[in-house]
């Protein structure tokens, strides 16, 4: 059994409350206290409890950022040339849903702790990844240009900005449906990757 070094023991603490009871819900304390340790630990390995929360985010999505970056640096492959379309859409939404049957990237808590955010902490949020992850959505977006040249940049903007949405709200309410039921979890997942790439392939197609 592997044991848990403070740090990570305080961050999945804080992530398993944020996904119970929403950010306005946790404190320094509740924290230290589920997580067993004091505070002054939480103050050195994070100084405030928004440098706490940004880690919580960060840890994750630092891992997809890199996932959709190596998966897209693939495709290039160094070559000029559009990659295909549908390519470009897998290696961005793929690995987002794959993170929910992943407990080691905190798997569905994680996808309550990131629908919590865009609600409760939308503009911190928007910061942090304009900030942190602009580079590769941009990436993604000259990948969708390439590939879709009918289209002029500001529409490929706002057409990449709503896919971005969808893909938000299909991790955040994964397995809600009620087609989820008649599935197993690993057929509802391929399916939700499936009519996802359709749907955002109908929207930069059209």
């Amino acid at each position: 059994m592997t044991t848990l070094s403070t740090k990570d023991r305080i961050l999945n603490t804080t992530e398993q409350l944020i996904a119970e009871h929403g950010f306005s819900g946790i404190s320094i304390r509740k924290i230290s206290q589920a997580a067993q340790s004091n505070l002054a630990a939480i103050n050195y390995h994070f100084g405030n409890k928004q440098q706490l929360i940004n880690e919580v985010l960060e840890r994750r999505l630092n891992n997809l950022f890199a996932i959709r970056q190596s998966m897209l640096d693939e495709l290039n492959q160094g070559e000029k040339q559009a990659c295909v379309l549908e390519q470009v859409l897998h290696a961005f939404i793929a690995p987002a849903l794959f993170m929910i049957n992943d407990k080691n990237q905190g798997g569905k808590t994680f996808m309550i702790v990131l629908a919590r955010a865009y609600a409760e902490q939308g503009e911190h949020l928007h910061q942090l990844m304009t900030t942190k992850y602009t580079d590769t959505i941009k990436a993604f977006a000259d990948a969708i240009h390439q590939s879709a040249p009918h289209l002029d940049k500001e529409t490929v903007f706002w057409r990449f900005h709503f896919i971005i949405g969808s893909l938000t709200y299909a991790m955040s309410d994964f397995g809600a449906s009620s087609m989820s039921k008649q599935m197993t979890e690993s057929e509802y997942f391929n399916k939700s990757v499936e009519e996802l790439i359709k749907f955002a392939l109908q929207s930069l197609q059209a």
